[in-house]
């Protein structure tokens, strides 16, 4: 008896498939068609608009992510400034250190990375920029060397040293207490 049923609905089954692939697109278009997926944007749009009046836009009279960013700029906008930067990895402090200046990006670039050229590598000019005939390509850097410096970051410290990090780090202007101590340690000489 189970094998009878088993074998009907195989049967059944066979025929829902031939059903679906031999009839025309026409007769499908209601699962998969644009006009369903129209529709959907449609009443997506329309419950949107809703949203839209119910729950508008408040006008601000004032930003605090734009103070926050003129301050920031503002308080590293002093080539004097002292900070405090603690490197980590793997979730530890590998190094602190008081940092003159600021930290900066090592993709930072005093000189554009691109310029623009016609088809024979002569440099387009002023008139020409916007033209079709210009193509951009990969400009030298002030070393005359080409490519592209590796994520992270640089700064000075308050002894001028050089320091170079490809990681995570945090940074603070006034120094932190830590509860580990840091797994690096520096000797200035």
């Amino acid at each position: 008896m189970n094998k009878i049923i088993s074998i009907g609905l195989l049967l059944v089954a066979i025929l829902f498939l031939a059903a679906v692939v031999i009839t025309p697109r026409s007769a499908n278009a209601g699962w998969f068609s644009s006009s369903s997926k129209s529709n959907e944007i449609t009443a997506a749009a329309a419950v949107q608009k809703d949203l839209v009046k119910s729950v508008p836009v408040p006008q601000l009279s004032n930003s605090l992510e734009r103070q926050n960013v003129s301050k920031r700029a503002q308080l590293f906008d002093t080539p004097d400034k002292i900070s405090y930067i603690y490197l980590v990895s793997y979730g530890k402090v590998m190094a602190f250190f008081t940092v003159k200046g600021k930290v900066s990006s090592l993709r930072s670039y005093l000189t554009p990375t691109d310029k623009l050229v016609y088809g024979n590598g002569s440099e387009c000019d002023q008139t020409w920029v916007d033209s079709p005939d210009c193509y951009a390509i990969n400009a030298p850097d002030i070393d005359g060397t080409y490519g592209e410096n590796v994520e992270g970051i640089f700064f000075f410290t308050t002894e001028n040293a050089y320091v170079e990090w490809k990681g995570e780090y945090m940074m603070s202007d006034q120094p932190l207490k830590l509860q580990t101590p840091p797994e690096l340690v520096r000797t200035i000489k």
